[in-house]
């Protein structure tokens, strides 16, 4: 094992794959972030599909981002692995069938997989799965991928790299809509698994709370494919065109999300941006254990519900509440 790493040492190359969701693809900045720490000769590669790329430009610690197209097959990722120059270890995020099929098959002597059913034996080094009965934080479990190559960090909040026009983007969008600078809260009330879609009903009574505060402003956030649902709840909520923002890309999310005081929706990917930028959070979670998907011990993300749970408008609102009143 010392003599596989004294590789990575000397700066062969390391590749990160797969990465299709925007909400893993964050979680695992942490862990790509902490093997540049421990191999800065290493030259890190990220293979990722086309609608993920935005998350990874920008960032320090990755120097090469290769789009694989949309679900690519095991032979075009190995493929894709075996043109990296002097590739030295593969990091497999995703670990699914294909995906470590192609790590067997891309040349790298050193392969970091989770240990799932059979495709544990293509990787040469291996990550236990989430215990269901302690789940942690993903970005934590994904860490342990860089922990088994030497790769040691206490730093587990994911990262986004902002752009200028992302900024500009935010500032206009704010200004047009007539929406409070510092006193913004974005609402995300679709999600693309409809487990995970609290009743909008339930919004509904929080966005009246919020209107009951002055100079506090609300935004309902998504992407162009969501935006009937947005306008039907905005329909429902009293709300009018100016408190609807819909987004055409991730960066453009991320730059209004970086100038909103609070988050409040569902789990998903735009809740992930939010915490990436450092803005604070209270996510609603039914059906879903929400250890799994929120920083522990932090005073900024607030959790309501959990699994078999569907949390009152009501207990939403206290946890709202401990942030807008201070």
């Amino acid at each position: 094992m010392a003599t596989s790493l004294s590789t990575l040492d000397s700066g062969a190359a390391i590749a990160a794959l797969l990465f299709r969701r925007v909400g893993d693809s964050l979680l695992a900045t942490p862990a790509i972030r902490a093997l540049k720490e421990r191999y800065p000769k290493s030259r890190t590669f990220v293979l990722c599909e086309p609608q993920v790329i935005r998350v990874f430009e920008g960032l320090a610690y990755v120097d090469e981002i290769v789009n694989v197209g949309n679900s690519p097959s095991s032979l075009m990722l190995a493929n894709a692995l075996r043109a990296i120059p002097n590739l030295g270890a593969s990091v497999d995020f995703l670990s699914d069938p294909r995906s470590a099929l192609a790590c067997a098959m891309g040349g790298a002597a050193i392969r970091v997989g989770f240990a799932k059913s059979l495709r544990r034996i293509m990787y040469t080094h291996r990550v236990a799965v989430q215990a269901s009965a302690s789940p942690v934080y993903s970005a934590i479990h994904k860490l342990k991928l860089a922990e088994a190559l030497g790769a040691n960090s206490s730093n587990w909040m994911p990262d986004f790299a902002l752009k200028s026009e992302n900024e500009v983007f935010a500032e206009t969008q704010l200004r047009e809509r007539n929406l409070t600078l510092s006193g913004t809260i974005a609402f995300f009330v679709t999600s693309r698994r409809e487990y995970k879609r609290w009743p909008l009903e339930r919004f509904a009574e929080v966005t009246d709370f919020i209107q009951s505060f002055d100079k506090k402003s609300i935004a309902v956030i998504g992407g162009e494919n969501e935006r009937g649902s947005i306008e039907e709840f905005c329909s429902l909520a009293n709300l009018s065109v100016n408190n609807v923002s819909v987004f055409t890309n991730i960066g453009e999310m991320a730059g209004f999300l970086s100038h909103c005081e609070l988050f409040v929706g569902n789990d998903g990917g735009p809740k992930h941006l939010a915490v990436a930028v450092g803005t604070p959070t209270v996510t609603i979670f039914q059906n879903d254990p929400w250890e799994y998907w929120t920083p522990p011990n932090s005073s900024l993300h607030i959790a309501v519900g959990g699994e078999g749970q569907s949390p009152s408008a009501e207990e939403v609102i206290r946890a709202v509440k401990g942030f807008i009143s201070h």
